[in-house]
């Protein structure tokens, strides 16, 4: 009973493995895109000189960076070349904010 239910489950998995990496890139994808918006919105806080929504777009930029960090430094690649593009900008934005904000501090 056992070894028929392991292979019921084993024969099942890679099914649910390809359709776990679908949503995977898909969610990706949509956090990519929402850190540019995110970049946006910082750019445009930061012009308009409004301190509380800039830390709050700092926050979110670097929560959203660190959950695309494998991305926006090329270890892994999406299919599309814009959005891998967009990563690698986003990558270089981020070490660009980084560095100034270490500079600031000291």
């Amino acid at each position: 009973m056992a070894e028929r239910n392991s292979t019921v489950y084993l024969n099942k998995e890679p099914n649910y493995a390809v359709s776990q990496r679908k949503d995977l890139k898909f969610l990706k994808t949509v956090n990519l895109l929402f850190l540019l918006f995110l970049w946006i919105g910082y750019a445009c806080s930061l012009y308009s000189g409004e301190d509380n929504k800039t830390s709050n777009y700092s926050l979110l930029i670097l929560a959203f960076s660190l959950i695309n960090f494998n991305t926006m430094c090329g270890e892994e690649k999406l299919e599309n070349k814009v959005l891998n593009i967009l990563a690698k900008l986003e990558g270089v934005l981020y070490f660009i904010w980084v560095f100034i904000t270490v500079i600031q501090l000291f």
